[in-house]
C-alpha cells in the first residue's frame, strides 16, 4: 500500500504551537511527558496502516530473534520463507499457530525445511518454528506491526513523531493544556480534537478498504463439502 508522508513538526514544535495558543509556556515539561504517553496510546490502541513494516529474519534453529520494535504479526501468514540454503523459495508462507499448538507439533521431535508453522514467544521476544531447520540457513521476510521507539532525551525536541497527522497532535496538546488550567475553552477544543480523529480514522481506513470475509485457518479447517 502507498506510504503516508511523514508529519512536518518536531515534538518541540508541536508543543510550542499548542502552548503558545493556550497561553501557558510553563507547561512544556508536563506537555513533553503527556505527548510521549499519548503517542504510545495512539500506536498501541488503534490499528494504523503506517505502522506495518517488514524485516528480514534468519532462521537456523528452532527459534529466531524478532525485530526490536515488533508488536504483532500483520496476519496469520506474515512470515514468508524467501530462501533455504541460498535457494529461492518464493511464496512459501509459514502459518502462525498458538504456542500450545506448536508445542504439540514438536512433541515427537522433527527436523527439516522449510518450517510450516511458527508462534510468537512474548516472554523472550523470540519466534519459534516447526520443524526445526537445524543444519540449514532459512531466510524469511516478516511483516509486522511495529511500535516506534521513544527518542533519547537529547534527541526528543528534534524528533519527528511517526504519527503523521501533526495538526491533531497540536490540538491534543492544546486540549491537555486547557484542561490542566481548567480553562472554559477545553470542552469546545476537545470536540475539535475528537472530530479530527474521526476524519483521520476515515482517511486511513476508508470504507470497503479491507476484506469483507475472514480467511479460515488452513491448519484447522479443511475443504468444505459442496455436493453429493
Amino acid at each position: 500500500m502507498p506510504t503516508l508522508p511523514p508529519g512536518r513538526y518536531t515534538r518541540q514544535r508541536i508543543r510550542d504551537l499548542a502552548l503558545n495558543r493556550a497561553g501557558n509556556r510553563a507547561l512544556d515539561a508536563e506537555a513533553k511527558d503527556w505527548l510521549a504517553q499519548h503517542l504510545f496510546e495512539l500506536y498501541t490502541l488503534a490499528d494504523w496502516p503506517f505502522l506495518y513494516v517488514s524485516a528480514g529474519v534468519t532462521i537456523s534453529g528452532p527459534t529466531f530473534a524478532l525485530p526490536d520494535d515488533f508488536v504483532t504479526p500483520q496476519d496469520d501468514h506474515a512470515l514468508e520463507i524467501v530462501s533455504v540454503d541460498g535457494a529461492a523459495t518464493g511464496g512459501n508462507f509459514v502459518a502462525e499457530v498458538s504456542p500450545e499448538h506448536l508445542t504439540a507439533l514438536g512433541q515427537g521431535g522433527g527436523q527439516g525445511t522449510p518450517p510450516y508453522a511458527w508462534s510468537v514467544s512474548r516472554s523472550d521476544r523470540m519466534g519459534h518454528v516447526f520443524p526445526d531447520p537445524v543444519g540449514h540457513v532459512v531466510v524469511g521476510t516478516l511483516r509486522y506491526r511495529r511500535l516506534p521507539p521513544d527518542p533519547l532525551p537529547a534527541d526528543e525536541p528534534t524528533d519527528v513523531p511517526v504519527f503523521p497527522f501533526h495538526n491533531y497532535l497540536v490540538q491534543a496538546v492544546y486540549v491537555f493544556a486547557l484542561e490542566h488550567e481548567r480553562d472554559a475553552r477545553a470542552t469546545a477544543a476537545a470536540a475539535v480534537r475528537d472530530n479530527l480523529m474521526q476524519m483521520i480514522r476515515r482517511g486511513t481506513a476508508p470504507l470497503h478498504s479491507q476484506r469483507g470475509d475472514i480467511p479460515l485457518d488452513p491448519q484447522v479447517f479443511g475443504t468444505p463439502f459442496r455436493g453429493d
